[in-house]
């Protein structure tokens, strides 16, 4: 089975409930200066500042749920990587109909010279291996 460091989990948990709670400074201090973002449907974004153009322009437009299920969370050195499943319920706000995306994501981390863990390649795809209707599609956002 493999491990799953409860300290790199605790980073991700962290993001979601930051980016649950509309807490974009939260959010954008969880990666580093350098890091990358490419995500399903949207051209890759890289470094901090676009990082936090992107979350910030989102929570003006939609509310969101997310759900995860991690598969692997290992530390090797000042690196470390988490991989899983996710869920994300994205509704406009004004009412009009949610989008789902779901599918597999990877995050390599970093140990920044504070010592604290932080994101520097957060990626995902869809996944036929992940199931639609799995955890929580269907609730609203």
């Amino acid at each position: 089975m493999p491990s799953l460091d409860p300290n790199i989990i605790a980073v991700i948990d962290d993001w979601i409930a930051a980016y649950q709670a509309e807490d974009p400074e939260k959010v954008v201090d969880l990666y580093t200066d350098d890091a990358v973002v490419a995500v399903q449907g949207r051209s890759t974004v890289n470094g901090k500042d676009a990082i936090g153009d992107l979350i910030r322009r989102s929570f003006v437009r939609l509310d969101r749920k997310v759900t995860v299920k991690y598969d692997r969370a290992e530390v090797n050195g000042t690196w470390a990587y988490v991989y899983g499943r996710s869920w994300f319920t994205l509704a406009p706000k004004g009412g009009t109909e949610p989008y789902y995306l779901f599918g597999r994501f990877t995050l390599l981390l970093r140990q920044c010279e504070d010592g604290k863990w932080r994101i520097f390649m957060d990626m995902d795809q869809e996944s036929g291996d992940v199931d639609p209707g799995d955890p929580h599609f269907g609730e609203s956002a």
